[in-house]
């Protein structure tokens, strides 16, 4: 029975958010720039109006001074000529005039006297403590601003009793200008088309690569190594970096993988080769086919020695996988290095004398290190085993130090490596193609040779010689056995 599993959620599509993600960011912007372009030209009209009051009052006073000893209303709100003139002219230019007294108070008309005329109040929209009294008292003119109505206060010559002020307003529309609402929105409705184009123009570009990686993946993940992500050619953006990559890796997981096959193939190989011996000779001491003691003999010489060839084949497999699961133990200590490479070279000396191979050592002992004994062995005799599978006549072991390291180099004088073979050389199971060698070891030393020199934080390498093959491996000493820096003299 099947558990229960809540259902997915929706896919909410990358393409869909990028275009509606520029598109709000389009239609934003246009409301910013309508509020910011709108507010401009508030100022603009305001700044304006201001000028336009300024110099009407500026005009005006002259004419409204020449009557400021006239104190009779008569003059102003009365029947004279003079004052008819006076009132059209305030009237006309939208202007006023009131008194600011001594006292801080402002009074309507003109020296003290108030009328009916609509010219001897404050216009309407402003009240008295719209007035700066102080700096109309002192002579200075007042600009402001009272919700839609601009004024200035432009005072006159003072009198006995007050300042008399004149006061001109005019009022600014703010709103837009007649018909450029509907242009506005045409062009917001413009804008915003051409946004969700373009938006969905990009999108489509962002969004295509990732997809066919998505897919890419996918097939990689299902097992289908060879699946790769199409590249234009000269793309040299993050999407097609980012593809490479994903090709990369999948070109290393195919390597790996074929790797990996074969060396299943050669393990398999190996394994069953002397199991098929030993259950050969088995078979025939159960039956009593070897019924002789030579016979008996060689059978027991047989299935012991296929047994040990299987114990060492086991033992390095379970080298590799320690050292691929970082679980390999080091234990360094003060050595002579020199000792350990003699004694690990010296080892493989009657097996050289079987073939007919000479073993030549040149250890210029002592070679003070810092490393671990069992290890730098097994490195030695890995090499040296190798070696013995191609050597024809000769095998070369030299060991020294070599300013902050050892430096330990085994040399055969068999075919030597190819070009093609010097990439491989340490590939696990790996054989060369160009001379057929000698059935010794398990294949795997040079791979297990590699991952210790690595492990003890050196590195080794193939060179090929003029005559067969060397392999050189260097392993640097701990800070405290490097020999100290010679000062120059002052």
């Amino acid at each position: 029975m099947s558990s229960w599993q809540p259902p997915e959620p929706p896919k909410r599509h990358l393409r869909t958010r990028l275009v509606v993600a520029m598109v709000a960011l389009a239609i934003g912007m246009l409301a910013f720039t309508a509020v910011a372009t709108l507010a401009i030209a508030r100022k603009a009209n305001t700044d304006n109006a201001k000028k336009e009051l300024q110099s009407k009052a500026q005009q005006l006073a002259p004419a409204l001074n020449r009557y400021e000893r006239l104190r009779n209303v008569s003059v102003l709100n009365g029947t004279t000529a003079a004052g008819a003139v006076v009132r059209e002219i305030l009237r006309v230019s939208n202007a006023s005039v009131v008194t600011v007294t001594s006292s801080g108070g402002v009074e309507d008309g003109f020296g003290g006297f108030a009328g009916a005329a609509p010219v001897l109040r404050l216009p309407q929209g402003l009240s008295p403590s719209d007035l700066d009294v102080a700096a109309l008292t002192a002579g200075r003119q007042q600009t402001g601003v009272r919700a839609r109505i601009v004024f200035v206060a432009y005072p006159l010559n003072p009198l006995t009793d007050g300042t008399p002020v004149v006061v001109t307003t005019k009022r600014i529309d703010r709103a837009l200008a007649p018909g450029a609402g509907g242009f506005y929105l045409l062009v917001a409705a413009g804008a915003t088309a051409i946004a969700a184009g373009v938006a969905f123009v990009l999108a489509r570009r962002v969004t295509g690569p990732i997809g066919e990686m998505q897919r890419t993946a996918r097939r990689i993940a299902a097992g289908d190594l060879s699946a790769r992500a199409g590249v234009k050619p000269g793309a040299n953006d993050e999407m097609a970096d980012l593809a490479r990559a994903l090709n990369a890796m999948a070109a290393q997981l195919e390597h790996a993988r074929g790797l990996e096959r074969g060396f299943i193939l050669s393990v398999s190989h190996d394994l069953r080769t002397p199991l098929t011996s030993i259950r050969g000779y088995a078979e025939a001491l159960a039956d009593g086919t070897l019924d002789d003691a030579d016979g008996r003999k060689k059978a027991a010489e047989v299935i012991g020695g296929e047994a040990r060839r299987l114990e060492r084949l086991v033992a390095d497999l379970l080298d590799l996988a320690r050292l691929d699961a970082h679980q390999f133990s080091l234990t360094p200590r003060p050595i002579d290095a020199g000792e350990v490479v003699e004694a690990a070279a010296l080892a493989f000396a009657p097996a050289a004398r079987d073939v007919g191979v000479e073993m030549h050592l040149d250890v210029r002992k002592p070679v003070p290190a810092d490393a671990d004994p069992e290890r730098l062995g097994q490195v030695v005799a890995n090499l040296v085993e190798n070696a013995l599978k191609y050597a024809q006549h000769r095998i070369d072991v030299t060991v020294e130090r070599n300013g902050t390291d050892v430096v330990i180099r085994v040399h055969d004088d068999g075919p030597g490596l190819s070009d093609a073979d010097l990439p491989h050389v340490f590939d696990r199971l790996y054989t060369s193609r160009t001379a057929a060698g000698r059935k010794v070891g398990t294949g795997l030393g040079l791979a297990i040779v590699r991952e210790l020199s690595a492990a003890m934080g050196g590195a080794v390498w193939a060179e090929p010689g003029e005559r067969g093959a060397r392999f050189v491996v260097r392993l640097p000493l701990p800070a405290s056995m490097a020999p100290a820096p010679i000062s120059s003299p002052s």
